[in-house]
């Protein structure tokens, strides 16, 4: 059976100047089939509550160095890191060497990088090499504004009651106003019926 006729799972992918990041969105996967060469990528595995089948192949749209593969699985996908062949080179447009848009492939923005943040960190771990051992028992502190900067000043309520104060007398001038105003338009009117 062609892998293109099964259902395809999802596809993930995300790159780097010499990496590609490849996620396979594949829940329970049984049996899972992965087959990387320098320039094809084929998937084949059980998947799901039912064990379906599912499958793709694929043709990079350049070579990678698949004898330094490393894969990661869990309960809820597989994980791919494949090296690009050609080190220090541009991005490239899209995963694979057909340039019609296959729609079980979709960009993984999570683990993204545009070409100008790749050249300024340097170094290529998917999770920023971040140490996550001294972040162990730290919890709100953490997070708290650092600035030195005051605050401003909060309104007291003797401002705000001459505020409230002020806005009142000046609605009871106006209605005043419209008051007499209207006692002049129907002292008019009453005048011209007359």
């Amino acid at each position: 059976m062609s892998l293109n006729k099964i259902p395809h799972p999802e596809v993930l992918w995300a790159q780097r100047s010499n990496e590609l990041y490849i996620t396979i969105n594949v829940t329970d996967c049984k049996e899972p089939k992965i087959n990387v060469t320098g320039n094809k990528i084929s998937f084949e595995g059980k998947s799901g509550p039912e064990q379906s089948l599912y499958g793709f192949e694929l043709e990079f749209y350049k070579e990678i160095k698949p004898e330094t593969a490393k894969r990661s699985t869990t309960a809820r996908y597989i994980f791919l890191v494949l090296e690009k062949a050609e080190q220090k080179q541009d991005y490239w447009p899209r995963l694979q060497k057909d340039k019609s848009r296959i729609p079980f492939i979709k960009t993984d923005f999570s683990r993204w990088k545009d070409e100008d943040e790749d050249e300024d960190e340097g170094g290529s771990d998917p999770i920023g090499g971040m140490d996550f051992s001294n972040l162990m028992g730290e919890g709100a502190d953490a997070a708290l504004d650092d600035s030195d900067e005051e605050m401003p000043g909060l309104e007291t309520v003797d401002d705000a009651t001459k505020i409230n104060d002020s806005t009142k007398e000046e609605s009871t001038e106006i209605s005043e106003e419209s008051k007499s105003e209207e006692k002049e338009i129907k002292n008019e009117e009453s005048e011209s019926t007359k």
